[in-house]
């Protein structure tokens, strides 16, 4: 049977996995953002219309991700006000 300290601790590993997620996507959009300001100087449309999708999309998957990190916050804090009780 798992401990609350068990439970407290594969939470924050959640927590960082997400967070390490979030950078990485973040990362991909820097990316996506130098490549895109490429494109439009090379005057090349169909690409850089797809590549701002991609951005788009990017940043959809960040906001996401915070939404995630908040939520397993909420979730560490109830295991930890539940070792308290």
């Amino acid at each position: 049977m798992a401990s609350i300290d068990e439970v407290i601790a594969s939470i924050s590993a959640n927590l960082d996995s997400v967070n390490e997620l979030q950078g990485q996507i973040e990362a991909s959009k820097a990316q996506v953002e130098e490549v895109l300001g490429q494109v439009q100087s090379l005057g090349i449309e169909a690409a850089a219309n797809t590549l701002s999708v991609s951005k788009e999309q990017l940043e959809e998957s960040s906001a996401m991700a915070a939404a995630l990190v908040s939520k397993l916050e909420e979730s560490r804090n109830s295991a930890e006000t539940a070792k308290q009780a």
